[in-house]
């Protein structure tokens, strides 16, 4: 007999995951809807609609976009009172050490390098949560 584990939303917290790429929202979606609440948003401006509806516990937020990306976005979200003390987990391909450096050098509550691993993905998560 096969083993199968079903996961519950066993924590309330709502995580937004900020991605210009709609296979990777969809598949991020699938990933964490099972154990949270999720939204999604394909730019800065349709992150900030989504947050203006319901204040996210965690922000994933992917680097390279268009228009604003989320360095800058990053920066934004911290300079602005009602979002500053969400915590935000870059999510991203950028591996450059530039790139990753100054990304750290913001001092995000994690960093996880797409294509995702899911375990870690969700390590990350929950630390990022509990304010570690």
């Amino acid at each position: 007999m096969a083993n199968t584990y079903t996961f519950y939303k066993t924590n309330s917290a709502h995580i937004l995951i900020i991605d210009d790429n709609a296979l990777v929202l969809r598949n991020m979606k699938v990933l964490l809807d099972e154990r949270y609440s999720v939204s999604v948003a394909a730019s800065a401006n349709q992150a900030y609609m989504a947050m203006e509806k319901r204040k996210p516990n965690l922000i994933l937020l992917d680097y390279d976009m268009p228009e604003i990306n989320g360095r800058d976005l990053y920066i934004q979200l911290k300079a602005n009172d009602e979002y500053k003390d969400i915590p935000i987990v870059f999510l991203t391909s950028a591996a450059e050490a530039d790139i990753v450096q100054q990304l750290l050098s913001l001092r995000p509550a994690g960093y996880i390098l797409k294509p995702v691993n899911a375990m870690n993905m969700m390590g990350v998560i929950e630390e990022a949560l509990r304010g570690k």
